[in-house]
């Protein structure tokens, strides 16, 4: 799944690139702050990884804050410090201390800036809720990594609602639902890296929401067929759906498009398009196998009728 691991590790990079600039801290900082080489909020992947750790216990009902403070401590990473001191987890709470951390904290200076005003509205009593290290960001790169953050607690909570609801297929329909996640997370992966446009600063965000909206997409259905809401649609209807999309397909193939095959003004080539294009085929594929073996009522068609206009939808946003 999403693989906003990978996405992370893509910021380690980016972040790395930060740290050549120049480093001014914002005047409300203590005089003491240094300008000297400031450790990542990325960093510790190869450590006791304090980010993952923090978020981690954030999901947990029973959090260990104290092991999350000793791995802060030991990668000194002030990300993670700053937010144990501004709401009390695992130490005392003191926003003075949230403060100096926060002013070691590299980002853009409009970003430090408006956090340590943050910070300074919770110390004046202005500010009761809990305070992160993402309310604040204003740079394409830093949403990329809190939506990252975000998808890692969706993913598991995705994963863990999919399981309860595949624990009562039998043998045969775990085996197709098995090949449905891995044919929905092939599409995801490539609606999220092939079909979506990554030349703006916010490419991370976008592909983490591309490839969880696939993902949603398929838990919501099958929510909904647990429940009875079944899809209705005949042969005829899949016919002309088929049809429609196919239609839209060879028109988005007929865009115009530079020497290297892209469309739009984008990222995105031909080539992308039409390897979504085959992983979609095998989700849908895929889908309409599991639904014959767990809702064997309903005809194929019907099933292959409501992915075909999910995707026709999807390819007319390149033509409109």
């Amino acid at each position: 799944m999403m693989r906003a691991v990978s996405l992370l590790l893509a910021g380690v990079l980016l972040a790395a690139g930060a740290h050549a600039r120049a480093w001014e801290a914002p005047a409300a900082c203590p005089a003491n702050v240094s300008d000297a080489d400031l450790p990542s909020i990325f960093a510790g992947h190869e450590g006791c990884n304090p980010i993952g750790k923090y978020y981690g216990a954030l999901r947990s009902a029973r959090p260990d804050w104290q092991a999350v403070h000793r791995c802060a401590v030991q990668d000194r990473n002030d990300a993670v410090l700053m937010m144990l001191h501004a709401n009390g987890h695992g130490v005392p709470r003191d926003v003075d201390r949230a403060i100096g951390h926060a002013c070691r904290v590299d980002g853009a200076k409009a970003e430090l800036e408006g956090r340590i005003a943050h910070l300074q509205q919770i110390k004046a009593g202005k500010d009761n809720e809990p305070f992160d290290l993402c309310d604040d960001i204003t740079s394409g790169m830093m949403m990329g990594f809190c939506a990252g953050i975000e998808e890692d607690g969706d993913s598991a909570e995705r994963h863990a609602a999919l399981a309860r609801l595949g624990a009562s297929f039998t043998a045969a329909q775990q085996a197709r639902f098995a090949a449905l996640r891995k044919a929905t997370d092939a599409f995801a992966e490539n609606v999220g890296r092939l079909e979506t446009d990554l030349s703006g600063t916010a490419r991370a965000a976008m592909v983490i929401g591309a490839e969880s909206a696939v993902q949603d997409a398929l838990l919501a259905d099958l929510r909904a067929a647990e429940s009875g809401k079944l899809p209705s649609a005949t042969e005829a209807a899949f016919a002309t759906a088929d049809k429609a999309l196919n239609d839209v397909y060879r028109k988005v193939m007929a865009l115009p498009a530079d020497a290297e095959g892209r469309i739009g003004y984008s990222t995105v080539t031909k080539p992308d398009i039409r390897m979504t294009q085959r992983s979609w085929i095998a989700y849908r594929d895929a889908w309409t196998a599991f639904a014959q073996a767990r809702y064997p009522s309903v005809p194929a068609a019907a099933w292959k009728a409501r992915l075909t206009t999910r995707r026709t939808a999807s390819l007319q946003e390149w033509l409109d």
